[in-house]
């Protein structure tokens, strides 16, 4: 009985043995794991465009970076202002170099106009506007010129009524949210505040009011 005790603890202590092991492995592989370099970047507007001379050009790279070369951003976006030639380089998280990739513009006239507003969903001033349509698709409100930036849907009170805002492109688009729908005889505000990549900023209101139902 006593052999049999003793050939149990044994057994037990190299079970406890491997699995210590197998533990200490496991923790070496995590810490031995290293964040992926960056291989690519891609820049808008695209290499070969005619641009504004103090135009900002928008880097993506395919991973997150801890900086790119005098660029200003963070993780995988960053801008940078346009050159005739921009020459991309870019540190990775693990401390490797990126790049470098090229990309060429051609320089126009600087361009010191804010963007403006030229059709959209609804107008400034709207009344009797059918909300079925908009609350089956979306509001979109477009631009003269690319832009970034925010917009929101509002209601009278300035409170926001709750639907999704995007703006790229040359559109601004508000999506509705399930249970947010527009209502009858209500007034909204969309709120725009955008600005282009030559850094001309515009802020807009468009206030509207829903028909009565019917």
């Amino acid at each position: 009985m006593h052999k049999l005790f003793r050939t149990l603890a044994l057994m037990i202590a190299a079970m406890l043995v491997v699995y210590m092991i197998g533990c200490s492995s496991g923790a070496d592989d995590d810490d031995s794991q290293t964040p992926p370099s960056a291989t690519t970047v891609t820049a808008d507007p695209p290499s070969g465009s005619s641009v504004p001379s103090n135009a900002t050009i928008a880097l993506t790279l395919d991973q997150a970076v801890d900086a790119v070369a005098s660029a200003d951003g963070s993780a995988k976006a960053w801008t940078i202002a346009v050159a005739e030639t921009l020459t991309i380089t870019w540190t990775n998280k693990d401390g490797s170099a990126g790049g470098p990739v090229e990309f060429t513009y051609t320089l126009k006239a600087e361009d010191n106009t804010a963007p403006s507003i030229i059709g959209g969903s609804v107008s400034n001033g709207d009344i009797d506007v059918d909300p079925a349509p908009l609350n089956a698709d979306k509001i979109e409100i477009t631009f003269n010129e690319a832009v970034s930036g925010t917009a929101a849907l509002n209601f009278e009170d300035d409170t926001n009524a709750g639907w999704q805002g995007a703006v790229s492109g040359t559109s601004a688009q508000l999506t509705p949210v399930a249970g947010k729908e527009l209502a009858n005889s209500v007034t909204y505000k969309i709120v725009l505040d955008v600005r282009d990549g030559a850094g001309n900023t515009a802020q807009f209101t468009i206030e509207f009011a829903t028909k009565a139902k019917e």
